[in-house]
């Protein structure tokens, strides 16, 4: 009885392995999302599932649930609008429509609003009626702003990097250091951008920055050939080449192992920074 436990455990490990794990990253549908911000409003679920079969009707309630939605899925900003590389996975366009991009945005252009959750109710409109149908999956949420420099921070006290090291990291002297591919893959595992069982996810870089040359076949094929240049390398040091020949133009992760790496040491004294990735992409 003991070994076929022990084998049921085994091969529920096994299974969990061989899958990736969520470590740092947050997958949630539109829907689960709407259900939260509900929790938050206390609306009751009777309500929603009603807002939901009318098709989100243009009540107020409505619009507030609607914008704390989008900022639940990263996807809208009071400041600069939404975010369409993030709000479009949430919709599938049918196949033979080519229209669809143009029609979104000649909606958004022309979209009449109020305030704040009549201006985020009525984007999110535009894409209900004309980018595609609403889907039910769960996708990759992008990280805001503290949200990306916790995920460094604690990388950075995982890999418990020496004290001498952090300095250098808060002064902008980063990918040089001898300790940076280790504390890359780290983040790039921990943050969701790469996988030891399925590799580079472009989809979830592109959801975190919006840049569309991250889906173009020219960056599949870079990591291809990076990849196949240092086959036989252990992984760290294929992932690092990857890193420098595809990827280097895009600070995002410095940018926030840097500032982690100030919060970490302290002293403004100590952490004169010379280069700073604060404002780069």
């Amino acid at each position: 009885m003991k070994g076929i436990a022990t084998a049921l455990v085994f091969a529920a490990y096994s299974t969990l392995v061989l899958a990736d794990l969520p470590h740092y990253t947050t997958y949630k549908s539109f829907q689960t999302a709407f259900y939260e911000c509900a929790e938050y409003y206390h609306v009751p679920n009777c309500t929603v599932r009603r807002y939901i079969e009318q098709a989100y009707p243009a009540e107020e309630e409505v619009k507030k649930l609607i914008r704390c939605t989008l900022i639940n899925l990263a996807a809208w900003d009071d400041d600069t609008g939404v975010r369409d590389y993030v709000i479009s996975k949430y919709f599938v366009p049918s196949p033979d429509d080519t229209c669809y991009e143009r029609r979104t945005r000649e909606c958004l252009d022309n979209m009449f609003y109020d305030c704040r959750n009549s201006r985020a109710y009525e984007s999110f409109k535009c894409y209900y009626r004309y980018y595609g149908e609403l889907t039910t999956n769960s996708k990759y949420v992008p990280y805001e702003l503290l949200e990306g420099e916790q995920l460094a921070l604690t990388g950075l006290k995982i890999a418990k990097l020496p004290y001498e090291v952090l300095v250098q990291y808060c002064k902008g002297d980063i990918e040089n250091e001898e300790h940076f591919p280790d504390l890359m893959y780290l983040l790039l595992v921990r943050g969701g951008y790469y996988s030891p069982q399925s590799g580079w996810n472009l989809a979830n870089w592109y959801t975190q920055l919006g840049d569309p040359s991250l889906l173009d076949p020219s960056m599949q094929q870079c990591i291809d050939n990076a990849e196949k240049e240092k086959c036989n390398a252990d992984e760290v040091s294929r992932l690092f080449l990857t890193w420098q020949r595809c990827f280097s133009q895009y600070y995002y992760l410095r940018k926030y192992i840097q500032i982690a790496a100030k919060t970490l040491v302290g002293d403004p004294n100590g952490c004169l920074c010379t280069k700073s990735f604060y404002n780069q992409h």
